[in-house]
């Protein structure tokens, strides 16, 4: 069984930004192990990028899987710190379980897919061109519907379980990231992965999209409000966890009016995509 550390047991929790490995890797040493693994995975795809000439969307073909392998490492390390902030009882349930093995296994298999399509030199979303591209594409969204589950079974879980003595508004910060972010992203994911891509007008090329993200600049981009969905599981905790410093008797209601601030502003990503706007312009 798991020791709980002192420091999770204040009330007022610490802002780290970037845990230390080692703490990351004493709440949940198998989330933690993988999250590393696939960060170690992107290396070699970077210098493939480098001497690979293929592209899709105007890219490099290896793109893709280098952005999925550093943004599922964060979700797996989020879900690992999280996890800290839990019982035993509730880490050894079945749903403690899913958290951590489910999870695993279903971002495993996304990676897999979306490396071994850019090995093929195809785009793996949207790829509806033959039988085996739309079966394997339906396939992913099933498993991408699986690993998101985590962060609403997580932020249930961090609901009810009081075990680990937490300061109310950062409790509340880690509840409404996880829900936020796991209803956010089954449901504006749900709306990308359903059409032919993600622009809506514009140039219909990653070319010349933001640096990094890869957004457009021309017109509509539906990953904009995909990608802040997702990582309110991040951001929605930490102005929590600072809230719950500095605003005093304040901090419940300011976490909650931040939350709300926060879901709205994603709303407002998503139809300003819809209306073929950029979220920057170019």
């Amino acid at each position: 069984m798991n020791t709980i550390p002192a420091t999770l047991r204040a009330k007022r929790p610490s802002v780290t930004v970037l845990p230390q490995w080692r703490t990351v890797h004493a709440r949940q040493p198998k989330l933690a192990a993988f999250g590393l693994l696939f960060v170690l995975t992107a290396i070699p795809l970077v210098a493939a990028g480098l001497i690979d000439p293929r592209t899709v969307n105007g890219v490099s073909v290896w793109v893709k899987p280098v952005k999925f392998l550093l943004s599922i490492a964060l979700y797996l390390w989020t879900l690992a710190w999280f996890i800290g902030y839990l019982g035993p009882r509730s880490r050894q349930s079945l749903a403690g379980r899913y958290v951590v093995h489910g999870t695993v296994l279903f971002t495993t298999l996304e990676l897999a897919w979306i490396i071994g399509m850019s090995v093929a030199g195809q785009p793996s979303h949207f790829n509806r061109a033959s039988p085996a591209g739309a079966f394997l594409y339906g396939l992913a969204g099933l498993v991408a519907v699986g690993l998101t589950a985590s962060m609403l079974v997580q932020g249930v879980q961090l609901a009810r379980d009081r075990t680990v003595a937490l300061a109310p508004a950062f409790r509340l910060a880690l509840v409404l990231g996880s829900l936020l972010g796991g209803v956010g992203t089954l449901v504006f994911a749900g709306v990308l992965a359903s059409g032919q891509g993600h622009w809506v007008g514009g140039i219909a090329s990653d070319a010349a999209g933001l640096p990094l993200l890869g957004w457009s600049r021309t017109g509509g981009d539906l990953r904009v409000a995909h990608f802040w969905a997702t990582h309110a599981q991040q951001l929605v905790p930490l102005a929590g966890a600072v809230l719950a410093r500095v605003a005093g008797r304040w901090a419940l209601p300011a976490t909650a009016l931040a939350a709300l601030a926060y879901a709205a502003f994603t709303v407002f990503t998503f139809a300003q995509a819809l209306g073929g706007h950029p979220f920057l312009a170019g």
